[in-house]
């Protein structure tokens, strides 16, 4: 079992070790099927317009990267051996593997890099273009097997960008091919490979077995969807699934002393807000913005529905990323709320819409309860409403006059590891739907400016101050109503081995899970 060794990681529960070092594991066996009961269908598996985390789960067992992430979101090489940067940081030049291929047999070279990027740069204008074409000028082939790329700015987070979950390389032919239905006919270079998707029941992937590091040891990877959390720890104990996510706090201590379940709970980068659709009124009074973030009491929040596994924030950026700044929040304080909403022309209150997925997230639906209920003591009456997983989605990625929401439940885990892109991605005024993921049209022209200053940042230290400064700014003028950073809790079969529990809120296999026979 791979252990993230972090400082936040949880070690006991209610006096239980939830992965003790005494689970033994015996000598690895090749062959068997992976069931993994997950909460929800991703959004699409073609890597440049994933928009969930649980696309990037699939993703990273179909997909391989110039450079990737460890456990402890460090770089390594992947598909490029090497790398060199130049004095002026706006050239980065990359060495190849050789020999490999994509699933599909197209041989993986610097065209096949060069092709890849050049999607985020050119006209098709992916969902996540806004990773790489503010930063990146062009992509030059040097020879087959070295690339080059040209930068706009310096940018302290170059490699951070290029281990990315939407910096997956796909086969040019394939995208050639499918276009925008590549996210049906997925081709990377990664240990599994992609055989089918039957929406809202399950993927199945197969063993790559001409994968360039090693043949991998499981056979068939099984990702179910299942959206109760009942019902996959009930699967999980009755032996039909061997891995599953999110298991509610309240389960943990009683799956641990039954000895028939492994389970890990670590800290997370995933952080949870209620969005503000700030295109809206009352919503674009920064009064009533701030009003909504003094109702809601996130402390009681995690002792009482997550009973601590996951800890309040201050703003949309959690602690596992660089450049996290543990800034002043909003405290609970009900009887500012009160009287801000009333400055802002609303002294008896106002009603409102509050949207949540059911099943996504870590008790997502108990969360929105309790914040709707904390809403009504301070007059705000929200009309709740849920939805599945992917037409939420849907529903959130309408631009702005087509847009119905007003508040609703999201989490954001930057898939960089760092917190520029924890906050530009959802804030820049650039990247309004459908452009980015700014569903809260959100626009703050100085934490634009401030973001900026962090990517030509020449030193850490410049860099640092720009993110906490940004950081500082958006508790003045909130773009949602700020709530916690969630715990990845994460069962298993006893006989499982070498599961990922990434803090990047991604739970996958690699070429050397296993599972005894």
């Amino acid at each position: 079992m791979r252990r993230l060794g972090w400082r936040f990681a949880i070690a006991l529960v209610v006096g239980v070790a939830l992965a003790p070092a005494a689970w033994a594991q015996g000598q690895p066996q090749v062959g068997g099927t992976l069931v993994y009961a997950a909460g929800v269908d991703p959004d699409s598996l073609d890597p440049a317009n994933t928009d969930s985390n649980p696309g990037e789960a699939i993703g990273r067992m179909m997909n391989n990267f110039l450079v990737r992430f460890d456990a402890k979101l460090r770089i390594h090489p992947d598909l490029a051996t090497r790398w060199t940067q130049s004095k002026d940081g706006l050239t980065w030049t990359f060495t190849l593997r050789k020999g490999v291929k994509f699933h599909d047999g197209t041989p993986f070279n610097a065209e096949a890099v060069r092709y890849n990027f050049e999607r985020f740069l050119g006209a098709e204008k992916p969902l996540k273009a806004g990773l790489h074409s503010p930063i990146i000028r062009s992509v030059d082939v040097v020879d087959e097997h070295t690339v080059r790329f040209n930068l706009k700015v310096p940018f302290a987070f170059f490699l951070n960008n290029l281990a990315h979950s939407a910096s997956a390389l796909v086969s040019p032919a394939a995208h050639q091919k499918w276009g925008k239905d590549l996210t049906l006919h997925p081709v990377g270079t990664g240990p599994f490979k992609f055989v089918e998707w039957v929406r809202g029941d399950h993927i199945t992937l197969v063993r790559n077995d001409d994968y360039f590091d090693g043949k991998p040891r499981l056979e068939t990877v099984i990702v179910k969807t299942v959206r109760e959390d009942s019902a996959r720890v009930l699967g999980l104990e009755a032996g039909d699934y061997d891995l599953i996510v999110r298991i509610p706090p309240e389960e943990v201590g009683r799956l641990t002393r039954g000895g028939k379940v492994r389970i890990e709970a670590d800290q997370s980068n995933r952080a949870l807000r209620i969005g503000i659709n700030a295109s809206k009124k009352p919503f674009d009074d920064v009064r009533v913005r701030q009003a909504l973030n003094y109702a809601v009491d996130k402390d009681s929040i995690v002792k009482n529905i997550y009973q601590g596994f996951a800890a309040v924030i201050p703003t949309m950026v959690g602690p596992l990323n660089t450049g996290y700044a543990p800034v002043k929040g909003y405290p609970y304080d009900p009887v500012k709320a009160k009287k801000l909403l009333a400055e802002a022309g609303y002294p008896s209150g106002l009603k409102v819409l509050l949207w949540t997925p059911k099943g996504r997230f870590l008790k997502d639906f108990e969360l929105v309860q309790a914040v709707q209920q904390q809403l009504q003591a301070v007059g705000v009456e929200a009309s709740l409403q849920s939805f599945e997983w992917a037409a939420y989605l849907s529903l959130l990625k309408k631009p702005k006059d087509e847009a119905k929401h007003e508040l609703y439940l999201i989490g954001w885990s930057p898939s960089t590891g760092e917190a520029r892109w924890g906050i530009f991605p959802i804030t820049a005024c650039s990247q309004w739907r459908p452009i980015g993921s700014n569903d809260s049209f959100y626009c703050n022209k100085d934490v634009d400016g401030l973001l900026e200053k962090a990517v030509a940042a020449t030193s850490l230290k410049e860099r640092d101050e720009s993110l906490r400064k940004a950081q500082e700014l958006l508790v003045q003028d909130p773009s949602s109503i700020y709530l916690l950073a969630t715990k990845e809790t994460v069962g298993m079969s006893p006989k499982l081995h070498g599961i990922i529990n990434s803090p990047l809120e991604l739970v996958y296999v690699d070429k050397d899970t296993w599972k005894e026979k």
